[in-house]
């Protein structure tokens, strides 16, 4: 580090001009970074959704869907406007099903039309396609000419998050339909949504976090120029990861999105103590360079063991089933360690051009010294540490009972249309494929009707008349080629197997639509056996989601508490103390997560699992920075008086990487419309203050109660004499100012 510090202050122009080369790199490379808004893909495989989604990708060639529905338009309207998006890429051949493609079935002759002509009565398909419409009502020429609302399922043979999903429904949305009342849903949609609440407004995000970190910065350090330096070092950096980001296969919005905020929340800390470092050695040399090159080593001894717990939280995200987990920890973890190499080798170079306009802006640090905070917990320590202990329980019991939402990504926009309402109410839908056997699928279909919640059912099966469909059954499973006009059934069987979309009329994270699933998944085992058939769909999503996050919050929690316990036994020497300040920080997410509990909110589950890791990695520093302090104070002076005076050298900085993260997170939440970002962000903002209060207020009670008893060693006696005498000394010439110096 002494060589590498000195190479850096000798060729600081070459490193700068080396480091400007890099971040343009980077952000170009950005451009190109595969950016996966589809959050269901994250679904680990062996669970029903992801099995079922292979098996219609595979054999059905559909890999997503789309909802559209036209208000207030006659016939000729919709032929013209499902012309035009059959014309589009992305489209499978046949899948775009509307009211239009069965009727023109039904008049276009051969086999089909009498299979079809009765379809223009059948209540569930009108009801799904045409759903504007008086019950029992039959459609007519005369119902063409007059204007209702009409529903498009869209079957897709791109992915959900690929550009092509994303341009079709863009062009849909803002082209074809611009003219007409419209909504649109469906997995493509909620995609496009994410993609859209979040890519959209990033520059939002980064923008009020730098003004709010500028502002906090302003107010904890020495001079104007520090914020500026500090961001520099922290810019590079960040554009940089995001920049590397290319050379994974893709990126989830989610991290896309808050990655930068909480590289920038999580690394503040080290270009502060850079600076910090720096002005204690410029008080022992007037050379500025040397000073420099004897920060630098000295820095990175402390700085690399805070990286390396918050890279440990990180790494505990590697192990969720969930895998957006590992998607998450690798581009935070990759961020913390280039935070890292740009504070050692960017800022020096930065803080040497300039000393001079550094000097001329400097003031006075504005936050408190925290005295009367250090002297409350110690008095009242006792007290402290019983509150703390009979807080454990009922937050244990209150985070384990809060309720968690799993696929609702965005905020609720208000009131919805007509046509937005039957839109939701369609996009909740099961999908079951099912052998093509005709005897049990009606069978099947005589069961769905009886159910309340279920408002319709298409498929092969549901549209087609028994006497008709038992042949066509038998012709499809000893698959013999099927007459002319049968082109649409292999939008809806293929390869021995039938597909449905069971509408349920019930919100997908509902309790109805959970027994609903539940019952029609009965069906499927009494009509075609368990394991003989497939099911997706948002209401499968859910339960699955509900299966793995115990698990993954429960992997996430051991993995964490265990490396960074092994990180703080190393770095503290003590086995004692790693266990006293993990339960105090354990606490602080119990709390974070009770509180959302007590105000009655839901927490979307990747912020409920994530917490536990990010929070524990992040702000276990505040605590290690007040013990390592206590710590060598302990050896000079009884348990009291070193917690106080720790308190007092270490309550400044902590105050500072608290407003920090918590300011920067926090004002994300404050303007992001994308649900998942503004729930992780407002609970590390949240987890932060409460982590940093209890290391405040708790953590001093809880190491002199424990550690109360110790007595000095001879050393430690006359160490303590000397530094009374020292003290009475000060006290003669401004006591604080001058023990401080």
């Amino acid at each position: 580090m002494n060589k590498l510090a000195k190479f850096i202050v000798k060729h600081k122009i070459l490193i700068i001009g080396l480091t400007a080369l890099i971040s343009i790199a980077s952000v170009v490379a950005m451009l190109y970074v595969n950016v996966n808004s589809d959050i269901l893909s994250y679904l680990p495989d062996g669970y029903d959704m992801t099995e079922g989604m292979d098996f219609m990708r595979q054999n059905f060639d559909m890999q997503g869907d789309a909802i559209i529905g036209v208000a207030d338009v006659d016939y000729a309207t919709m032929v013209a406007i499902t012309d035009q998006i059959k014309a589009e890429k992305g489209i499978k051949e046949g899948g775009v099903i509307w009211l239009g493609m069965i009727l023109e079935m039904a008049e276009g002759g051969g086999a089909m039309s009498d299979v079809v002509a009765g379809l223009t009565s059948n209540e569930d398909v009108l009801n799904l396609f045409y759903p504007k419409r008086n019950a029992g009502e039959p459609f007519t020429e005369e119902t063409k000419l007059q204007k209702g609302n009409y529903m498009i399922m869209l079957q897709l043979n791109v992915p959900t998050s690929s550009t092509e999903a994303l341009d079709l429904v863009e062009k849909i949305d803002n082209v074809i339909l611009a003219d007409y009342e419209h909504a649109i849903g469906g997995s493509t949609q909620m995609t496009k949504d994410i993609f859209d609440s979040t890519i959209g407004e990033i520059w939002k995000y980064i923008l009020v976090a730098v003004l709010v970190m500028f502002i906090i910065l302003l107010c904890t350090t020495t001079s104007l120029v520090e914020p500026f330096i500090f961001m520099l070092t922290l810019g590079v950096s960040i554009l940089i990861n995001m920049g590397t980001n290319i050379i994974l296969p893709s990126v989830s919005v989610v991290t896309f999105a808050s990655s930068a905020i909480l590289q920038l929340g999580l690394s503040m800390d080290y270009a502060i103590f850079l600076m910090h470092a720096y002005a204690e050695e410029c008080t022992k040399t007037l050379d500025e360079t040397l000073a420099m090159e004897r920060a630098i080593p000295k820095t990175f001894s402390t700085i690399s063991s805070s990286a390396l717990t918050t890279v440990f939280g990180f790494l505990a995200l590697f192990f969720m089933k969930f895998e957006i987990g590992a998607d998450i920890g690798i581009v935070l973890a990759k961020g913390v360690f280039l935070s890292l190499v740009t504070v050692i080798i960017v800022q020096p170079c930065l803080m040497l051009m300039m000393t001079k306009l550094h000097k001329k802006t400097s003031h006075r640090i504005f936050l408190p010294k925290l005295k009367s905070v250090a002297s409350f917990s110690v008095r009242n320590r006792k007290v402290i540490v019983i509150v703390a202990l009979l807080l454990i329980v009922p937050c244990v019991i209150m985070q384990s009972k809060l309720n968690l939402s799993y696929i609702k990504f965005t905020y609720d926009d208000g009131e919805k249309t007509e046509i937005e309402q039957t839109v939701d109410s369609m996009s909740n839908s099961v999908i079951a494929i099912v052998p093509v056997n005709a005897s049990k699928n009606y069978a099947f279909l005589d069961e769905l009707q009886g159910m309340d919640n279920v408002t319709a059912t298409l498929g092969l099966y549901s549209m087609i008349p028994e006497s008709y469909g038992k042949m066509l059954g038998t012709m499809l499973e000893k698959k013999v080629p099927l007459p002319a006009g049968f082109d649409m059934v292999s939008n809806f069987a293929n390869n021995g197997y039938t597909m449905y979309s069971i509408m349920v009329n019930c919100e997908a994270e509902s309790q109805e639509a959970s027994q609903s699933l539940a019952q029609i998944r009965q069906m499927l085992d009494d009509n075609f056996g368990s394991g003989n058939y497939y099911i997706t769909g948002m209401s499968q999503a859910v339960e699955d989601l509900k299966v793995i996050t115990p698990m993954d919050n429960m992997i996430v929690n051991i993995v964490s508490v265990l490396l960074i316990f092994v990180v703080l036994m190393i770095a503290l020497k003590s086995i004692k103390l790693p266990i006293l300040l993990i339960s105090v920080i354990e606490l602080g997410i119990f709390i974070n997560l009770s509180i959302s509990y007590v105000l009655g909110q839901s927490v979307n589950f990747m912020a409920y699992i994530i917490i536990s890791a990010i929070q524990l990695g992040a702000t276990v520093d505040y605590a290690i920075l007040y013990t390592v302090k206590y710590q060598r104070y302990l050896d000079v002076m009884p348990a009291k008086e070193a917690s106080y005076r720790a308190l007092r050298d270490s309550g400044v900085s902590i105050l500072t990487s608290v407003a920090i993260m918590a300011g920067c997170c926090l004002s994300v939440a404050l303007v992001t419309s994308n649900r998942i970002v503004g729930e992780i962000t407002l609970m590390i903002a949240r987890g932060s203050i409460i982590s940093g209060l209890l290391t405040l207020l708790v953590l001093p009670a809880l190491l002199v109660v424990t550690t109360g008893n110790r007595k000095l060693k001879k050393e430690g006696k006359r160490a303590s004499k000397e530094l009374k005498k020292q003290e009475k000394k000060a006290l003669s010439q401004d006591s604080d100012k001058a023990f401080e110096a």
